[in-house]
């Protein structure tokens, strides 16, 4: 019983292993087709659940940049994966964005929580980061009128 116990561990152990990198490909491939596509945008049904993808449509609480990148141009945008964690259904992704020596904007970091849908594969459930610890409280919040304003501060 305890050698198939074992032998049932064993076999969970690569399946959640392949689920990881399969969100780590997800978010490389974002941020490739991020800094070749200066019209790719984040607030699509392909790149962000459902629940995450309405709060972000509605006109009246949009940030005044994009949370991929924290940023209004992406140009010069290099973007590194720190780690990947989680399991097979949901992942937390580390990331630290720097720009090109043209601008002299400090690395920052952001972390993207993703959920993993049948059929649909990874998608982003909130972004995390310095300016904006919930972008998704931060959508709900400000569509309630919790705020006066949508914008949000610049950082320092």
């Amino acid at each position: 019983m305890f050698v198939a116990a074992l032998l049932a561990a064993s076999m969970v152990v690569p399946a959640v292993a392949k689920d990881l990198v399969g969100a780590r490909g997800f978010v490389a491939g974002l941020y490739v087709k991020k800094t070749r596509d200066r019209n790719f945008t984040y607030s699509s049904p392909r790149v962000l659940t459902g629940e995450l993808y309405a709060l972000a449509q509605n006109g009246s609480a949009k940030p005044d940049f994009d949370p991929l990148c924290q940023c209004h141009s992406n140009d010069g945008l290099i973007a590194q994966i720190i780690s990947v964690a989680g399991s097979d259904r949901q992942a937390v992704v580390q990331l630290l964005l720097r720009f090109d020596a043209d601008k002299p904007a400090p690395p920052q970091r952001i972390a993207l929580m993703l959920a993993r849908a049948p059929l649909a594969g990874w998608k982003i459930a909130d972004i995390q980061s310095a300016r904006i610890p919930s972008l998704k409280a931060w959508l709900q919040r400000h569509q309630r009128g919790g705020a006066n304003s949508a914008r949000i501060a610049p950082t320092p």
